[in-house]
């Protein structure tokens, strides 16, 4: 039995009692308390995609990628309101609705300065040892290792960069309910 034709059954049952109040059955009360629930759960679902595009608001002066219906805008989230979203890009402030907003994305931390740090230290303790085992009788041989450990401290730091890009991933901070060509 559908909510509306519980309902129109429960008032018909109403009307029929002769004492004015209406003696629910067992069945019946747990019929109404989940209709109760039915019909409150559209509401709190509104309610809580609302809240969803609100949740933005901290991540203010972070950098975002927002997916709309015309592309997509990258850079610093700017101003959260609760139809629009503001994004600057490129020198210029622009204002997103929120209706066209598909999905907001953030890049997830890669400590890419901490992968640099380390790499940069690994490849100068490489460099140095590699340099010294090479030029450990040679003439001039002190700046002929500080360079070895120079270069390798500068392929550890490429390298730091490099892994901490690998698998770069964006972490999704909003997504609308809405479907491709769906109109609310």
């Amino acid at each position: 039995m559908n909510p509306l034709m519980y309902l129109r059954h429960i008032s018909r049952q109403y009307l029929a009692s002769s004492a004015g109040h209406l003696d629910l059955g067992r069945r019946s009360k747990s019929g109404l308390v989940f209709l109760v629930f039915a019909l409150a759960a559209p509401g709190c679902a509104l309610a809580q995609r609302a809240g969803a595009f609100m949740s933005l608001e901290q991540h203010i002066n972070k950098k975002i990628t927002v997916e709309t219906e015309e592309g997509r805008i990258t850079g610093n989230l700017l101003r959260v309101d609760q139809d629009r979203i503001v994004v600057y890009e490129g020198g210029t402030s622009k204002t997103i609705v929120r209706q066209s907003v598909k999905k907001v994305t953030k890049q997830k931390s890669r400590h890419t300065a901490a992968w640099v740090a380390g790499m940069s230290a690994a490849g100068l303790g490489v460099g140095f040892l590699l340099g010294f085992s090479a030029f450990d009788d040679a003439v001039n041989s002190n700046s002929k290792v500080g360079a070895a450990a120079a270069v390798g401290a500068g392929a550890g730091a490429a390298a730091g960069f490099g892994l901490s890009r690998i698998g770069r991933q964006e972490e999704v901070i909003y997504q609308s309910s809405r479907t491709n060509g769906e109109q609310h």
